[in-house]
């Protein structure tokens, strides 16, 4: 029996420049459907609650972050509203509470990517179990809208 030698016109090295290339393109793609996600989520949340807010607290503290493997790549939390006089809780206000509680949830996800978005006051789910809605609706969405994500980027994938 001959023995039929092959040689590769191309080195290790190539080979895992062109995976990495295409792992890059991938987690592109996860964030930036995640942004777009939470982005979504944080806008309707805040111009389609039915709560009154009077401190703008609650408004405030709505908001999402997006860590990959543990570090934070990207937030929006940020004032929006004043309501009638902001209340500052603990010399915060409402933005830096939603911030600081989404980064607590995150510390329990130190593996890839992960959205988080919340109503950061201590009392959201109190307004919303009165029937006002703060993000559940928000979340529905950004719930669906993830799974579409998923599933387009995995037929991408498959296409590499």
């Amino acid at each position: 029996m001959a023995v039929i030698k092959i040689k590769p016109k191309f080195t290790a090295a190539q080979i895992e420049k062109l995976l990495n290339g295409k792992l890059d393109l991938i987690s592109k793609a996860y964030f930036e459907r995640l942004q777009y996600i939470g982005e979504n989520f944080v806008k309707n949340a805040r111009e389609n609650a039915t709560f009154t807010d009077r401190t703008g607290n609650l408004r405030n503290s709505i908001g999402y972050i997006i860590l990959k493997d543990g570090k934070q790549l990207i937030s929006n939390f940020r004032k929006t509203t004043s309501g009638d006089g902001e209340t500052k809780i603990e010399g915060k206000g409402g933005f830096q509470i939603g911030q600081e509680k989404a980064q607590e949830i995150g510390e329990k996800f130190p593996k890839g990517f992960v959205l988080i978005c919340v109503a950061g006051m201590n009392y959201a789910a109190a307004v919303e179990s009165l029937g006002f809605d703060v993000i559940a609706s928000s979340s529905i969405i950004a719930k669906d809208e993830l799974k579409k994500a998923i599933e387009s980027i995995f037929k991408k994938i498959q296409r590499l």
